[in-house]
């Protein structure tokens, strides 16, 4: 028994030498379900961003450029532009930028700010719309604005303050005159033009680079982070709460992420310790002991535990009626004890404004063809360079063919198609150098284009339109000779040679490997042959092999599309004529990025 006294009387005396007792917000990483549900990581997705607001397009120098085909930037998404899983769309909104003139002690400020903000809509390819989100900047502080027009690039998707607001141009000290310079001259309430330009372009990259982390917690469980205070002993060499420091270790290494075991670890030694404490009329034990239950509650609170806390809670407020970490305790469990909705997903299809978005378009690819992407009108490099190859090829076989055979035939069509192409204005140049080569090739395209012309505004289609092809033929035959056709070998290939001499100088083989590939595709196509099998074979594992070293990074849209036809390629798969000039056109779009 004496003993014991000697024992509780060190205690007490102890307790009373435990004044530095502090306190510090310390981060704890709580894992979050998503809010819709979980898929797989990294996020199969295609980020595709478009707008239906005029406004974006009536004025082409302002340059928006919503309407695009993007990369997200973040380890957890996987831009897949051939087949994603899922699409994820920013439909662009417009709100007209603003102008504030504020009077700064004897100077003036000017702020520019951008209101464009987006709709987040994103898509299953199979089953159609299935979440909508806004997504808006916050709003800036227009007494004392801050300027947040440099060191937005980030792809990360967390944007920080004040990055994280809607974008702001500061233009400071100036004079009134000055300030009123920034007037829009035909509206003086808006700001002039480039100005706007400047914020609102800002803003559109600012809304993208939000995409990639609303997906994170829309789909993957995600760490959170939030600040509680504990508190801690100072060191002190009258006193040494060791059971205390124990606990406090567990929870500098426990709570960022959450370890359960060690949290609970350290509320069990204060709540210990707190039992030890039974004198509370010594103000020193009663600061030592409101210092541990305290601690007690945020352990609880870290746990999303509250059986207990109620109890302590209302007893610690006995003690200390003012006591903040007790109100917010009970502040906490009754907002987590409203369990969170879950969102029922339902599927609807793209809504009609989008009819005339590409969005539409990429949504409609499939593995099994040759998709189209956006067509570009070939300039005077590629587009003839195309023609004249096939043309060669095509007037060879000819030769080789029986007049007025199906093979003949097809071919003569053929070549009297691309005549008609040397017609428009985009074909019809060729290089300086290589006028006097193709003077006669040129006369003779433009002399059956004009033949054609004239027969085709004649022909009346609603008495035979199935038999225009063959008449179109027969008449141009009558008119000139098969040999006729036929003559400009030696020119179209002196032609070819100069044209991709032309090109970078690294880029000559696989220019050629190029164009033998689009003209022995389009060949095998219309003559249904395997004569140019092999051709086909060695030029595209040339192509491939280019690119992937040229481009060790491919994740536009032109490199999973030119992938999946060569697939179908090798397949032996047969093709539409559709997909042939789709494929004509991708070979384009890729040489462009060569």
């Amino acid at each position: 028994m004496k003993n014991r006294l000697l024992l509780l009387l060190l205690l007490l005396s102890s307790l009373s030498h435990a004044q530095k007792i502090r306190w510090d917000n310390l981060n704890v990483r709580r894992e979050v379900q998503p809010s819709l549900f979980i898929k797989e990581n990294p996020l199969d997705v295609a980020f595709i961003t478009t707008s239906t607001d005029g406004v974006f397009f009536n004025d082409p120098t302002m340059d928006y450029r919503v309407s695009d085909i993007r990369v997200l930037y973040n380890d957890y998404i996987y831009n897949d532009l051939g087949f994603p899983k899922m699409v994820a769309l920013l439909e662009y909104k417009y709100e007209p930028a603003t102008l504030h003139i504020i009077k700064k002690d004897l100077k003036y400020q000017v702020a520019v700010v951008s209101h464009i903000y987006a709709n987040l809509i994103l898509i299953d390819p199979e089953k159609g719309v299935f979440d909508t989100q806004e997504i808006r900047l916050g709003d800036c502080d227009l007494v004392n604005p801050v300027a947040n027009t440099k060191g937005f690039n980030s792809n990360l998707g967390d944007l920080d303050y004040p990055n994280n607001l809607n974008t702001t141009l500061l233009l400071t000290d100036l004079s009134e005159f000055e300030a009123n310079q920034y007037r829009d001259q035909k509206n003086p309430s808006l700001p002039r033009k480039s100005e706007i330009k400047e914020v609102e372009q800002i803003q559109i990259y600012k809304l993208g680079f939000k995409v990639g982390r609303i997906l994170h917690t829309k789909f993957h469980p995600y760490g959170k982070y939030s600040q509680l205070a504990f508190n801690y002993l100072k060191e002190d060499k009258d006193f040494n709460g060791e059971n205390f420091n124990k606990a406090s270790q567990l929870i500098n290494t426990g709570i960022n992420p959450i370890d359960e075991s060690k949290v609970r670890q350290a509320l069990e030694i204060w709540k210990t310790e707190a039992s030890s404490i039974t004198n509370l009329e010594d103000k020193k034990n009663k600061k030592y002991y409101i210092a541990i239950q305290e601690n007690i509650l945020q352990c609880y609170n870290v746990l999303r535990d509250f059986t207990e806390t109620d109890e302590i809670a209302n007893n610690l407020k006995t003690i200390d009626a003012k006591n903040q970490i007790a109100d917010a305790l009970i502040s906490n469990k009754r907002k987590n004890a409203i369990p969170a909705e879950k969102k029922q997903i339902v599927y609807s299809p793209l809504p009609p404004r989008f009819a005339q978005t590409d969005v539409v378009r990429f949504l409609k690819k499939k593995k099994d063809m040759i998709n189209g992407l956006n067509h570009i009108q070939p300039d005077y490099y590629d587009g003839k360079l195309t023609d004249m190859s096939i043309y060669k090829e095509a007037s060879l076989l000819v030769k080789e063919s029986k007049p007025d055979s199906e093979k003949f035939n097809i071919l003569i069509d053929l070549l009297i198609d691309i005549t008609g192409y040397e017609k428009n204005s985009s074909n019809y140049h060729q290089r300086k150098e290589l006028t006097d080569v193709l003077k006669d090739y040129n006369a003779f395209c433009m002399k059956v284009a004009n033949e054609n012309k004239k027969f085709t505004a004649n022909y009346d289609f609603k008495k035979d339109p199935h038999s225009y092809r063959t008449k179109l033929r027969e008449h141009i035959l009558s008119l000139n000779k098969v040999a006729d056709f036929t003559s400009f070998n030696d020119a179209l290939t002196t032609s070819v040679a100069l044209t991709i001499e032309k090109t970078k100088p690294e880029n000559i083989t696989i220019a050629q490997d190029f164009i033998d590939l689009n003209t022995a595709m389009t060949l095998k196509q219309l003559m249904h042959t395997t004569k140019y099998d092999a051709t086909i074979t060695k030029a595209i594992d040339s192509i491939t092999a280019f690119l992937d070293k040229k481009f060790p990074k491919q994740d536009l849209e032109v490199f999973f599309e030119f992938k999946n036809a060569c697939i179908l390629i090798k397949e032996n798969k047969k093709f539409s004529t559709l997909e042939i000039a789709d494929f004509s056109n991708t070979l384009r779009l890729l040489y462009m990025y060569c």
